[in-house]
């Protein structure tokens, strides 16, 4: 089995928790044996230590330059049929519209008997709302392609029931052949067993200030677009003006959007760029995580890892409504606000006490580890269907 990738820019954070750290945890539990694929751009591979990086988090990955132009993706495929002709293997779980696309054409080749589509968003909705692959071609196809997928592989996964909803009513998908898997906690930084401070996160207070009757809010991740920075920014320049006891911490890398809250609130504006294995110690400084997202059709489907993350590390989310899976969650399970972000004065954001804090940590533990039930479930569905006859 192998697990294919088209990937134009590399993120070793989020390639290792929703890649390998998946197929580790399919391999261990389920003997999969699964290799992983990856077809990165030339530009990439050129520029960067990308093959380095990725043969250093899975050693059997093969690591291969993707066709020229990104409009060029299904040439790829030529690529990926010498891989199973050579390899022998004949079933691939594949992570986006465009690899999945690829892998159908190597099965109508005969090379490949099942394909598993691990639909990760709404391409369709991404492009025309984000321009995210600024493509002519792509532009114009992408539905086209999107649909395909949906109706012609073997299996699918859904990193939200929003997501497969979204699939129902734009491509009239109606089978039952998938499952519900959110973005889950990667093991290695996040395992575990119960809930405790250590010196790290004194020493992260430290360094960056936090005094003991402050209030933290922390907002950990990049700016790309679909994080409508702009609405946080929105709702946290008057709450910070109002509330001086409050104070924001960015774990993201600097620039003009974070700089600019830094410089209007010097004392009480923090921004930090941590490694991945690094977060967990800043994030537990902390007393509530931002999810706030603009009401996109890319934003209703969407399974933010950093969502399991801020439970974990004890925090109460913040959370824009109709986001993916997780407005509803912190509802039913009481841990955060589902904010209006025309009305930020009306809630009032005490402390979380260790209590809170512990039971968000209990939550992400049951929800959003690999391991957890209601996730294992679903990762034998997946491995029943793609192992069967």
């Amino acid at each position: 089995m192998i697990y294919v990738t088209l990937l134009d820019q590399f993120h070793p954070g989020i390639y290792s928790s929703q890649v390998i750290d998946v197929c580790d945890y399919l391999n261990i539990k389920y003997n999969a044996k699964i290799r992983v694929v990856a077809f990165l751009s030339i530009r990439e591979l050129m520029r960067s230590d990308a093959k380095k990086q990725l043969k250093k988090l899975s050693p059997t990955a093969i690591v291969l330059p993707a066709f020229p132009g990104l409009k060029n993706f299904q040439q790829t495929a030529f690529f990926l049929f010498f891989v199973c002709l050579f390899t022998g293997e004949r079933v691939a779980i594949c992570r986006n519209v465009f690899c999945t696309k690829m892998a159908l054409r190597v099965k109508k080749l005969g090379l490949l008997k099942k394909v598993v589509f691990d639909g990760r968003s709404a391409m369709t909705a991404e492009i025309g709302e984000y321009d995210v692959f600024p493509v002519d071609y792509l532009r114009k196809n992408v539905k086209i392609f999107e649909s395909y997928v949906v109706n012609n592989v073997d299996f699918r996964m859904a990193v939200s029931q929003k997501l497969v909803s979204y699939w129902q009513q734009n491509f009239e998908y109606n089978q039952n052949n998938h499952v519900v898997i959110p973005c889950t906690l990667d093991r290695k930084y996040f395992s575990k067993e119960r809930y405790t401070f250590d010196d790290g996160i004194k020493k992260a207070k430290e360094e960056l200030g936090i005094k003991e009757g402050d209030t933290v809010y922390v907002y950990s991740g990049s700016t790309a677009p679909w994080q409508s920075f702009d609405l946080l920014e929105k709702i946290f320049t008057p709450f910070l003006s109002a509330n001086q006891n409050a104070k924001l911490l960015f774990l993201s890398k600097e620039n003009s959007d974070n700089l600019g809250l830094k410089t209007r609130f010097p004392k009480q504006v923090f921004i930090k760029w941590v490694e991945h294995k690094d977060v967990l110690a800043y994030l537990q400084c902390c007393d509530y995580g931002i999810l706030v997202r603009e009401q996109s059709e890319t934003n209703k489907v969407a399974s933010p890892t950093k969502f399991a993350e801020y439970l974990y590390a004890g925090l109460k989310v913040l959370v824009s409504k109709n986001l993916g899976d997780f407005s509803s969650f912190v509802k039913e399970h009481d841990c955060g606000y589902v904010i209006d972000e025309n009305n930020i004065d009306n809630y009032l954001f005490e402390k979380v006490d260790a209590e809170a804090k512990k039971r968000c940590f209990d939550l992400a533990n049951m929800f959003f580890k690999k391991e957890a039930n209601v996730n294992d479930t679903s990762y034998k569905k997946l491995m029943d269907a793609v192992l069967e006859e």
